[in-house]
């Protein structure tokens, strides 16, 4: 049976294996012993390899669906149907869960995935092959025999990370690829009002052990090199003790890694961002959010800007750099209020600072927040990234003016980061930092790559004034 595998992404900043599809492929193959994959990854995909691929004949095609992506799923869409109209499309993705039965309304597609998608993905398998009934399989949607839409109820999560395969990183270019990314944890078990992580995954927290982990990153070392390596989980220390143990095992086996991830700040401890800087860490991402502490209670991020801070210092103490982020637009944010993270991010240790709007998705709190106390200018969500400037809402305490001139003070401080398209300067470096990985092993790679970061963060960060 052969399944095509699409993730259209053409136009965004980052190269980066689609793991979603990765882990639907590899379940898929430890239940089925006649699938044969082949992937069209539209970021790294050449000319010839995307003419060849929707000239292929295929017995299913999948597609995941992210809203900045959607007209080029519309268009990746489309063309499979041209090539074949009697193939069976589904959609997959965060954005299918988000809009849930509106996406088979806007997209004509045959099936629809929404949830976690691995069991779900392989018992279609099992459909087209004759062995089960639509109606059986949950956290399917479909079209029935009256064009009418069905949604069959959600599926169970999988209880234990651990007991998935390794993603099927052999169907994808690995080649083509700067960074090794994983993820190592689903959900996350705070609920921030912008994020829409706790909808998708209904507040259901999961992570993998140490050990399995490990396992992955000796898989990626051995077959496809050593590259920087990026977490991909909501917060990477959810759980400290699990980060610590893994730091151990990395330190105390001489694996050699540089490592990034996204933290929470709050519940960082000295020791354990010594041991993290020990085994590897170089980067911390942190989403501050705002510096105001009434604004951080609105938005149910469950700390304080005195938490944050002292959890920031413990990284830089280490030796760990450190990304802040902002947004602008949270319940209850004001002109004031903006200035006061902006004052913050200026005085603050951070080697780099983000300030994003935000942009309210279905199922979250903010969504909730603006049709109760402000106005949407659209409410297609995939309409929101095509947005400039990116407002799209306003509130009476936030008028568009307002929100006009907090876009304008934060890109005048070298702030505000936006823009996700994709750049040929940063495709360099991060092929650049690759290549130092490739020829430059162990520590001596990790100095040249420190050193080169070092000297972009002088030339081309833009310095607070203090």
């Amino acid at each position: 049976m052969n399944i095509g595998l699409i993730f259209p992404n053409n136009d965004r900043r980052y190269k980066t294996v689609h793991l979603g599809l990765a882990y639907l492929a590899a379940y898929a193959r430890e239940q089925h012993n006649d699938l044969h994959f082949k992937v069209l990854d539209t970021r790294v995909a050449t000319t010839g390899e995307t003419k060849r691929f929707f000239s292929s004949a295929f017995d299913l095609v999948g597609i995941t669906v992210f809203s900045p992506v959607y007209n080029e799923v519309i268009n990746v869409f489309n063309r499979v149907k041209q090539s074949d109209s009697r193939v069976p499309v589904c959609l997959g993705g965060p954005y299918v869960t988000t809009i849930m039965q509106d996406i088979l309304k806007k997209t004509p597609a045959d099936f629809a995935v929404y949830g976690e998608g691995e069991l779900t993905f392989s018992d279609l398998i099992s459909h087209l092959k004759g062995n089960k009934e639509p109606a059986a399989i949950n956290g399917l949607m479909y079209h029935d025999l009256s064009g009418n839409i069905v949604v069959n109820p959600p599926r169970r999560h999988i209880a234990d990370l651990n007991t998935l395969p390794l993603p099927a990183y052999d169907i994808f270019p690995m080649e083509r690829y700067p960074l090794h990314r994983m993820i190592t944890s689903r959900g996350c078990v705070y609920a921030c009002s912008w994020c829409n992580s706790s909808s998708i995954w209904d507040y259901n927290y999961r992570c993998r052990d140490e050990v399995n982990m490990v396992s992955e990153i000796e898989h990626l070392l051995k077959n496809y090199g050593n590259k920087i390596f990026v977490f991909g989980d909501n917060s990477f220390n959810i759980s400290p003790e699990r980060v610590d143990r893994f730091c151990n095992i990395l330190i105390n086996n001489n694996i050699n890694i540089l490592w990034s991830a996204s933290f929470r700040a709050d519940i960082m401890t000295q020791e354990l961002a010594f041991t993290m800087k020990k085994a590897g860490c170089y980067n911390a991402a942190i989403g501050i959010e705002s510096a105001n502490n009434e604004i951080l209670s609105n938005m149910r991020k469950n700390t304080t800007i005195e938490k944050i801070d002292a959890g920031i210092k413990m990284m830089k103490k280490a030796g760990i750099e450190v990304l802040s982020q902002f947004v602008i637009g949270s319940p209850g944010d004001t002109l004031e209020t903006v200035k006061q993270s902006i004052e913050y991010a200026r005085r603050s240790d951070c080697d780099y600072t983000n300030f994003y709007t935000v942009l309210p998705f279905k199922g979250t709190h903010q969504w909730q927040y603006v049709l109760e106390n402000g106005r949407f200018y659209t409410e297609e969500i995939h309409d929101f990234h095509s947005v400039n400037p990116r407002i799209v809402f306003e509130t009476p305490e936030f008028p568009y003016k307002d929100r006009l001139e907090a876009i304008r003070l934060v890109k005048k401080n070298g702030f505000y980061s936006n823009r996700d398209k994709k750049s040929r300067w940063f495709d360099l470096a991060k092929e650049t930092s690759r290549m130092i990985r490739k020829f430059l092993p162990g520590h001596s790679g990790e100095k040249v790559y420190m050193l080169l970061k070092s000297i972009y963060k002088l030339r081309f960060v833009k310095k607070n004034n203090l």
